[in-house]
């Protein structure tokens, strides 16, 4: 009953937030055509634009930069047009996306959905107490604090959602997913999301949702056991 009524919450915030919203600027992930292309035409343009920041295998070796590798297409694809469209906070992304055909867009989702996220390990790992918090969070939200689990959207291993490959009206195509993310972005994503900077997608209203209810030790402890997940799998 708890969990109905958090997604329940979360619907709602959807709603009214997509209401407010200027009719050109709001973009439904829920009805999206899914993303196709030329994944070797992809890894042509990756190699001169991309490996710098996000590493010749998707892996960012920049901890303030996503890991890339076997990410969504669909989600990818839906993030590069934001970027082109201006509707992301200003970065360096900016600027490089421009001159981008919607091709190439396509055709670099494709290339990273198509990699393996064979992601190393930390280096070193927080504290048993803060992974524990992470995890618990991932799994289990927090209701007196109004916290869906995270898991309800991006999966019980943190691999997008169980749904998202059901057909192609499946409207969990461009929810991310977050499995050995690095800690530095997730982080700044969600406090991104909790200050209202990002708020131009349904994906962007539900999350901004969710993080506004969450401290700063409890975004860290997601993103720590984030970034730890591939340790805890090999360790099982």
């Amino acid at each position: 009953m708890k969990r109905l009524r958090l997604l329940a919450v979360s619907v709602l915030a959807v709603t009214a937030l997509a209401a407010s919203a200027a009719a050109g600027d709001f973009v439904d992930l829920r009805r999206i055509e899914p993303v196709s292309g030329d994944a070797a035409a992809g890894a042509q343009k990756a190699a001169t634009l991309c490996f710098a920041c996000h590493g010749a295998d998707g892996i960012s070796p920049v901890p303030m930069f996503p890991n890339l590798a076997g990410q969504r297409a669909d989600y990818l694809y839906q993030e590069l047009l934001r970027y082109k469209s201006g509707s992301r906070p200003e970065s360096a992304m900016t600027a490089l996306v421009q001159p981008l055909e919607d091709a190439d867009l396509r055709n670099l989702a494709v290339h990273y959905g198509g990699l393996a996220p064979d992601l190393p390990a930390p280096a070193e790992a927080p504290a048993q107490e803060v992974l524990a918090r992470g995890g618990t969070l991932f799994r289990e939200g927090d209701p007196a604090r109004g916290v869906p689990p995270c898991q309800g959207c991006h999966g019980a291993d943190a691999k997008g959602h169980p749904l998202a490959d059901a057909g192609a009206d499946s409207p969990y195509r461009a929810y991310p997913l977050l499995y050995g993310q690095h800690p530095a972005y997730v982080a700044t994503r969600l406090r991104d999301y909790r200050s209202g900077a990002l708020a131009h997608t349904s994906n962007d209203f539900i999350m901004t949702a969710v993080a506004q209810r969450l401290d700063d030790a409890s975004i860290d402890a997601l993103a720590a056991w984030l970034a730890n997940l591939p340790a805890q799998r090999q360790a099982r």
